[in-house]
């Protein structure tokens, strides 16, 4: 009689199943950059973290944990204890529910923050001191008899004027003003934005996100500076067939480090208007400037050797200006490093009412929860900000939503959740005003329903002018929301 092997084999296909079940708690290899997948037998049939649930609701899996202690805890940890993010600081809610500290200061501002159905409101941490929204607010009560500037500063997920030039249309439309505002003298992305059509010659860029060649000394809000051969220009015509408010202006100023060097500057306005200008202004940031109906201008520089260049604008002489200082790769750290001089020179040649932070791509990675030394880059970032623009209010904007692909499609980077509770933590720090961009668009794989309605790009990452637009009516709405109730 042959010998039974078939209880020897349900036992080794028990233990296997014991065996890939745990593994998938085992912590992530890496070779070099490249990470090997999870093992995860289960990833087909539940949400990310659901196997849990699904092994204490399975009476075979059930009996599989009971035979594991270590399991066995985590099961019951699932069951006991709300999710929270690894790292931030725990508190309770008034149902008793785990939340972190950020969150619990984040909904208590809220009460006192006006709500609309539909908007996400803008909270301010400032409690009515420098650096809040009223500086803002009051500015735009002024719009009528001046220039209300607000700069919005991130990397790449705003370049091409994306999401600005609509923000900066429905804040045209609605106090007034007109142009596309500021502009480097080079840009990477100057054939795609539908704002302004640039072109230009002879300049050499000098960026923050450089390893070699950018010298902190003419490091300004915008990151960027230039140096200039002979005759080198910049010519700029508005375009206004989706905003209307871009297609001209009425006063064009060309910006440079006044105490560089001599050199001289020549402006044409619509082809026609010439207008020369010294560039020996004795001042850390001079600006030359010229007025009229303009629908193109050119700027053209003579003797420019040992001279330092930064931008020109198309700007209205009243009402909104919005400034796109938008940055590949970047992160925001250069704004630590703008020396105080420049800074105040930089504001008084310019003054912001708003600035916009706008970063995240660039910091949120996927298997990183906890991010203590960018929140503290942030503050630093944020109080040199109001130190040496008195008068400016600051609002953070925390990270997008951005996918990472698993066995099961696409999810939130769990690194995305850190970020923003980081950016809550700075913006309570330093007294500042926080705006949450992943909740208005939508939370958990909102940018995977963007991607469907053609609204970001196919890397789960960026969002195209379509998501911009949209995005920037949310903003907008945060915005007005908070004018409105003050």
């Amino acid at each position: 009689m042959e010998k039974n092997y078939l209880s020897g084999v349900v036992w080794i296909v028990l233990a296997s199943m014991v065996a890939l079940l745990c593994m998938f708690w085992l912590p992530g290899v890496c070779v070099g950059d490249w990470k090997m997948r999870k093992v995860d037998m289960l990833s087909d049939l539940r949400s990310d973290s659901a196997l849990l649930q699904l092994a204490a609701n399975d009476s075979l899996v059930a009996q599989l944990v009971a035979a594991d202690s270590h399991l066995a805890e985590m099961v019951e940890n699932q069951k006991s204890e709300a999710p929270v993010i690894e790292g931030s600081h725990l508190t309770h809610d008034n149902e008793g529910n785990v939340v972190t500290v950020e969150d619990s200061t984040i909904n208590a501002r809220a009460q006192k923050t006006v709500t609309r159905e539909g908007v996400t409101s803008i909270i301010d941490m400032s409690n009515g001191g420098s650096g809040g929204m009223a500086a803002f607010y009051n500015a735009l009560d002024q719009a009528g008899n001046r220039p209300v500037r607000i700069a919005v500063i991130g990397d790449s997920f705003i370049e091409g004027d994306i999401l600005t030039s609509m923000l900066r249309e429905l804040l045209q439309q609605r106090f007034g003003g007109c142009g596309v505002g500021y502009l480097p003298m080079t840009s990477i992305t100057a054939n795609v934005r539908n704002t302004v059509k640039q072109t230009f010659n002879g300049w050499t860029q000098h960026k923050a996100v450089d390893k070699n060649g950018y010298s902190n000394t003419y490091n300004n809000l915008s990151g960027n500076y230039f140096t200039a051969s002979q005759g080198a220009w910049v010519n700029m015509v508005g375009k206004g067939a989706n905003y209307p408010h871009s297609l001209s202006c009425t006063s064009s100023s060309f910006y440079f480090f006044g105490n560089t060097g001599e050199g001289y500057v020549t402006a044409v306005i619509n082809g026609t208007d010439t207008t020369h200008f010294s560039l020996n202004t004795g001042t850390m940031i001079g600006h030359a400037k010229v007025t009229g109906d303009i629908r193109s201008v050119r700027w053209s520089v003579t003797n420019p050797e040992s001279m330092v260049f930064l931008g020109a604008s198309m700007d209205g002489e009243m009402g909104v200006v919005v400034d796109n200082f938008a940055m590949r790769s970047a992160r925001g750290n250069h704004l630590i490093k703008i020396s105080p001089q420049v800074m105040t020179a930089f504001n008084h040649a310019r003054h912001y009412d708003l600035v916009i932070l706008m970063y995240g791509l660039n910091v949120a990675e996927a298997n990183r929860s906890v991010y203590t030394p960018y929140s503290n880059s942030l503050i630093a970032a944020v109080n040199n900000i109001k130190a040496n623009m008195p008068g400016t209010s600051v609002l953070i904007v925390g990270c997008s939503d951005r996918e990472e692909r698993f066995s099961g499609g696409w999810r939130t980077m769990k690194g995305v959740m850190g970020l923003i509770q980081a950016q809550k933590r700075a913006a309570i720090e330093s007294g500042v005003a926080f705006w949450d961009m992943y909740e208005a668009m939508g939370g958990e794989g909102s940018i995977v329903e963007m991607v469907k309605h053609g609204e970001a790009n196919s890397d789960y990452t960026h969002i195209n002018s379509r998501g911009g637009n949209r995005i920037a009516r949310y903003l907008y709405d945060a915005l007005m929301l908070g004018y409105e109730n003050r």
